[in-house]
């Protein structure tokens, strides 16, 4: 009994939304072209807060994977000196 409700509920859903849009529209305090400007405005300062953010991102993200290559590269030389003195080839503690 209760999946023959769910066609019924999705549609009062979508009638709901729909009639919520439509009074929107019917009661909105501005014009169309105050409202369009406006929310070009706002998209147009989120981009830009968007865009700062990534450069931050990315910065950070630069900063760690230098680091860690920095920490791979040491870790490297010390097993190659492990490597070599377990060889026989220096004889140097790592």
């Amino acid at each position: 009994m209760a999946q023959k409700r769910y066609p019924y509920l999705a549609g009062g859903l979508l009638l709901g939304a729909l009639a919520g849009a439509v009074a929107g529209l019917l009661t909105a305090p501005k014009s169309g072209r105050e409202t369009r400007r406006q929310m070009a405005a706002k998209a147009k300062d989120a981009t830009g807060r968007l865009q700062e953010e990534m450069d931050r991102a990315r910065g950070k993200a630069k900063g760690s994977y230098d680091r860690l290559l920095a920490r791979l590269r040491n870790l490297e030389a010390k097993a190659e000196r492990k490597a070599k003195q377990i060889r026989g080839g220096s004889g140097a503690p790592a």
